[in-house]
């Protein structure tokens, strides 16, 4: 495949400002944000290998929705809006700014380009917490791209050691399209979980589903807001980076302005 440029992970400096009375944890979860430059260069492999060997419609949603050719920027407006609608029900958002778009930028030897993208928020400390989510969650289509590598790697081993036959369900488990497991994980996990007899990987389940991405893509995806984006066809959301971050008291205890550059990526 290809290495990703100094240059564009040079666009990931950690660049939070100006925090005042904000709480480390919040700090700590905007800062995870940069870190997603794996994540995004395992999703331009595979969109090169869907343009290879035809995935599917799962390769199918990578190409179209996670990282376009063009990105539709009535799309993923709607996305933010309707994150926004959600929020403000929830009496966690005030008011979120207009959206502006800045020029997309190459990098070099990368195969991708990417869109400043500009949004603020007046916003309760809950509502930062669904916004880092969200961010997250946006570039992943399937259970295995919520997991890192090494709770995939417990996940393999607890296999191996109770039913190896059990790995044709794992995977099966891991290829589920990630919205429909948020908004049925008990569902699917019971489906997995009936190929083993013991509860070794039960827990070891249990300890990967709480400690990864799956449990940010139920907490925000299980309920109303999840079946909505499901229903107007806005998830998958397309891949987004965070580039900067800054807070400001807003005011009121909990409360902050957060302002956000992100960056919108798309293949060239």
């Amino acid at each position: 495949m290809f290495a990703l440029s100094c240059v564009f992970i040079a666009q990931h400096a950690h660049v939070l400002s100006e925090v005042q009375t904000v709480s480390a944890p919040l700090v700590a979860k905007l800062s995870e944000l940069e870190r997603r430059e794996d994540a995004l260069q395992e999703q331009v492999e595979l969109s090169e290998i869907h343009a290879a060997v035809k995935l599917g419609s799962l390769g199918e949603k990578l190409d179209v929705y996670v990282l376009p050719k063009e990105t539709d920027f009535e799309r993923l407006i709607a996305s933010w809006e309707l994150l926004s609608e959600n929020l403000k029900k929830q009496g966690y958002l005030a008011k979120m700014s207009d959206i502006s778009f800045g020029d997309p930028v190459d990098m070099i030897e990368s195969g991708v380009r990417a869109s400043p993208m500009r949004v603020n928020f007046a916003v309760h400390e809950k509502g930062m917490e669904y916004i880092t989510k969200f961010i997250r969650l946006a570039g992943l289509l399937t259970v295995g791209d919520a997991i890192t590598d090494e709770q995939l790697g417990k996940l393999m081993h607890s296999t191996e050691e109770e039913n190896p036959a059990g790995i044709v369900a794992l995977e099966q488990f891991l290829s589920l399209d990630l919205i429909r497991y948020a908004r049925d994980v008990r569902a699917f996990e019971s489906k997995l979980k009936r190929s083993f007899t013991s509860n070794a990987f039960a827990n070891t389940l249990l300890e990967v589903t709480h400690e990864s991405l799956l449990s940010d893509a139920r907490d925000l995806l299980e309920g109303d807001y999840g079946r909505y984006m499901q229903e107007v066809n806005l998830w998958p959301v397309q891949f987004v980076t965070l580039k900067s971050a800054k807070m400001s008291d807003g005011g009121a205890e909990g409360w902050h302005v957060l302002e956000i550059e992100i960056l919108v990526w798309e293949r060239t």
